[in-house]
């Protein structure tokens, strides 16, 4: 990997179609991969060591957990990426296939941006923390500053004030689990990457520093709310974006075609898809801005299905 993946500089209006962004219902209740996500997974075939990373990107993005299927192995980015899908998507059924704590977290994780109770019929049969997932569930949807007392024992506990604060936007929902907490940490870094608020991200880590964590916290919350495309590379050259202004400057060949479709497809830089020059590349651009344009359209219309109780 090389010059072509480094992302553009932050501040564009245009990227307030990325991260866990709302995307029609209609559209991924048709099933399988839709048309829009496919030159997503095209590219991704290309980024070599980033592959993985990548498709987790393009479900973020989608919201289409087509994505997933094409991760190589398990683990970590297996779930990292169905709970993307399922948070942007507003579906937990993509949650199924996950193992019961990571079923749990992602059911809330939908819960907690859409607010519909019905997220949570995938923990019917789960029986993880003594079983009381569902119920927790249920009063996350509701929103209610109660939802969590008492406070239930153990993991869940935690879970509960964690999503409770998501749903509601609110950090200050996190003070139970005691500031000087990695537990408290979590809890606010949700915050802020659900409000999409970069600046939040101090909050979390006022009391026990920890300035890697809280770097990533902003970056993550700058890609939440659309002034920083989301790593479709290798997360260390992704961070560049950070101080390169015009990443695209001397980059040649592939690292040059990928750099302009970057900008082209995300609305980052001066130049569009006619500015990668192999013809295929080019193609694949136009479809990946067509997609991306969906995506923007989608953002539009459905932005209103998460909802924060007053």
């Amino acid at each position: 990997m090389g010059a072509a993946h480094l992302l553009p500089s932050r501040g564009t209006a245009a990227l307030l179609a990325l991260g866990l962004l709302a995307v029609s219902c209609k559209r991924e209740e048709e099933g399988g991969p839709t048309r829009a996500v496919a030159p997503y997974l095209e590219w991704c075939e290309a980024q070599g060591a980033a592959r993985n990373s990548c498709l987790v990107s393009a479900a973020r993005v989608s919201g289409d957990a087509a994505a997933c299927a094409k991760l190589k192995g398990g683990g970590p980015e297996r779930t990292a990426c169905l709970v993307a899908a399922a948070k942007t998507s507003g579906r937990s059924d993509v949650c199924r296939p996950l193992a019961d704590r990571d079923l749990v977290l992602c059911a809330l994780g939908v819960t907690s941006e859409t607010g519909r109770a019905s997220a949570c019929d995938v923990l019917e049969s789960v029986h993880w923390q003594g079983g009381g997932a569902r119920a927790v569930c249920a009063a996350i949807a509701r929103g209610e500053p109660s939802a969590c007392s008492p406070l239930p024992g153990g993991e869940l506990g935690e879970l509960c004030l964690r999503f409770l604060a998501v749903r509601r936007r609110d950090a200050g929902l996190c003070t139970p689990l005691g500031k000087e907490t990695a537990a408290f940490q979590r809890c606010a870094v949700a915050v802020a990457l659900a409000r999409g608020a970069p600046e939040a991200c101090a909050t979390a880590f006022s009391v026990a520093a920890d300035i890697p964590e809280q770097r990533k916290c902003e970056q993550d919350a700058a890609v939440a709310k659309g002034t920083l495309s989301p790593c479709f590379s290798e997360p260390l050259l992704c961070e560049r974006s950070l101080w390169v202004a015009r990443p695209c400057e001397g980059a040649t060949g592939t690292w040059a075609d990928d750099c302009h479709i970057h900008e082209a497809v995300f609305g980052t830089g001066p130049f569009g898809c006619g500015a990668v020059r192999d013809g295929t590349r080019r193609a694949l651009c136009a479809r990946l801005r067509d997609a991306q344009e969906g995506y923007t359209r989608a953002r539009g219309v459905d932005a209103g299905t998460v909802l924060v109780p007053p």
